[in-house]
């Protein structure tokens, strides 16, 4: 009788393979729902967990503050809905005013830097622009570019000039100068 009972304390049963299983799982369990609530606890804003110290405080402010964020994203989704809605009405009027009135588009004027010189891009509106094109030349010109090239296209009813020009010392050319004059003889 003494044998067997040897023999059973060196063979564990099943009931204990089973407990032992079981509590590993749960250290496992415990091990990730720590690494979760801390993940959580980090991505919530400093101030909705100071002076909270236990875990259910803190899962109601996150619960909480989902809350807050759905209401701010509806908020803000509203107001994006109505400013795309006055967007649209508005470009409608502009159109309808631009239609009648080409001076009023949107010209402006864009200077590149290029081996050797630099290009500039000149868009302006539906009127005859040759006539301040040949102004535009003379002021690149004056600011001591050489004009080696210069392209019109016209494309959805706006014109765009494309001038390219070589200097000499792109150290000694002042490009904001440049900038200020092109822009002031197309307006």
């Amino acid at each position: 009788m003494a044998e067997e009972n040897q023999h059973k304390i060196l063979v564990p049963s099943d009931n204990d393979e089973k407990k032992i299983i079981r509590r590993e799982v749960e250290k496992q369990r415990r091990m990730q729902m720590s690494i979760l609530y801390s993940s959580l606890r980090s991505s919530l804003p400093s101030d909705l967990i100071k002076g909270k110290r236990s875990v259910s405080d803190h899962i109601a402010a996150a619960a909480n503050y989902v809350q807050f964020l759905k209401q701010k994203t509806n908020e803000l989704e509203t107001k994006r809905d109505s400013l795309k809605e006055m967007a649209s009405s508005s470009m409608v009027e502009i159109g309808n005013e631009l239609s009648s009135d080409p001076s009023r588009l949107v010209k402006c004027v864009k200077i590149n830097i290029i081996q050797g010189g630099v290009e500039i891009v000149i868009c302006s509106g539906f009127e005859d622009f040759s006539s301040r094109l040949s102004d535009l030349l003379k002021i690149i010109l004056e600011e001591g570019c050489d004009v080696v090239h210069c392209v019109t296209n016209q494309v959805n009813g706006k014109i765009f000039h494309t001038i390219k020009s070589e200097v000499k010392d792109l150290t000694c050319l002042n490009l904001a100068r440049l900038q200020n004059k092109l822009d002031h003889a197309i307006l």
